[in-house]
């Protein structure tokens, strides 16, 4: 009888141990079949971590292409413009010394005008003695005097120096470049 018991003891802890792995074998199979599942979203996820990759490295490459053609427009362009600056440059330095020079002969012209200016105050007017209509008879002009345009202002009784339109424009030309 103790052989019994003992017999259905050992039968009684050999089931529960069975049930116990049973149970375990059921959370493992329930855990395989969830890893199973990530499984399968991992790949999904994997593909579109692939895709994204690609269409990354595409876009650099176009970002690259595209960085390199801007580069080499911008040198093209920045070429131009030094060379625009240098042309820029010459010019200025031309019209300096071309503003110089008309700067020098009209001060020679302002004064050779007030050197004759009192001689011509002081002899008659031909536009006085001539009759109305008839045409103004040519005055000589002196070999030191360039002609003067039409368009010269007549000096002031302040004593300023007679200028032109375009003296008057060419010299503030000049003050505002040299600002």
């Amino acid at each position: 009888m103790i052989a019994s018991i003992l017999s259905l003891m050992l039968d009684v802890a050999i089931v529960g141990l069975l049930v116990a792995t049973i149970i375990y074998a059921l959370r493992l199979n329930r855990q395989l079949s969830a890893v199973k599942e990530s499984r399968a979203e991992l790949e999904e996820l994997v593909k579109g971590f692939a895709e994204a990759t690609a269409q990354a490295d595409s876009s650099v490459k176009g970002m690259r292409k595209t960085a390199q053609e801007s580069g080499e427009n911008l040198s093209s362009l920045i070429q131009r413009a030094q060379t625009l600056k240098e042309e820029m440059e010459l010019i200025v330095q031309s019209a300096d010394g071309l503003a110089n020079r008309l700067e020098a002969a009209s001060g020679k012209a302002r004064a050779a005008v007030m050197n004759a200016g009192p001689a011509a105050q002081t002899a008659p007017s031909p536009v006085a003695s001539r009759p109305v209509g008839a045409p103004a008879p040519a005055a000589p002009r002196p070999a030191a005097q360039p002609p003067q345009s039409s368009s010269q202002a007549t000096p002031t009784a302040a004593g300023a120096e007679p200028r032109s339109r375009a003296e008057k424009e060419l010299l503030q030309a000049l003050e505002n470049l040299r600002q």
